[in-house]
């Protein structure tokens, strides 16, 4: 990374976290819009995850609007502030809604089709970490996989902890990819 690009990936986070007007933020309300299943979520993230292809779509976004989707989707799994404690587990995340608003919302001259690939891909990561953190049964994971906004809200916390009990009950597994497919 460049840095000019360095310069403008730190604006942006800087713009999104401090200067944003209401209508580009996430609201409690578009959390519950974007919040589905989360058979519909994985298989949503399967069948978009699959076509990101790396270089050349992070290339086509910028380094700038690559930060930006990162933020949103971490906002949505982590809280802010702002939203006093309400998120969304990653594997309840329908990514076409969460384009539909950031398309809707951030000011970026980005192709919809490579927006929702690379989230989908970076989701599809947040999930399996969160699936092999839980996997590996650490009691800590709890304490350690949340923000500190989830933490420091006891509604959110417990509601996160609960979230957390299902998925170890499911026996969740990891999202692959089947790269043949991909051709």
């Amino acid at each position: 990374m460049v840095k000019d690009e360095k310069v403008d990936v730190l604006y942006t986070l800087i713009k999104e976290n401090y200067m944003l007007d209401d209508k580009q933020k996430l609201t409690k309300e578009d959390l519950k819009k974007i919040e589905t299943d989360e058979e519909t979520a994985v298989a949503l993230i399967k069948q978009y995850a699959i076509q990101y292809s790396g270089k050349d779509h992070y290339e086509q976004l910028g380094s700038s609007c690559t930060m930006s989707i990162v933020n949103t989707v971490d906002i949505v799994i982590g809280s802010a502030k702002y939203l006093d404690g309400h998120f969304v587990m990653p594997d309840q995340i329908n990514v076409e809604r969460l384009v539909y608003w950031f398309v809707e919302n951030k000011d970026f001259d980005s192709d919809k089709d490579v927006v929702t690939y690379f989230m989908a891909d970076y989701i599809k990561r947040k999930i399996n970490a969160l699936y092999r953190n839980i996997k590996r049964n650490t009691d800590t994971y709890q304490e350690r996989s949340t923000t500190i906004t989830i933490a420091g809200n006891k509604e959110a916390h417990r509601r996160y902890k609960k979230e957390i009990q299902k998925r170890k009950e499911k026996d969740v597994k990891i999202i692959r990819i089947d790269k043949k497919q991909k051709n």
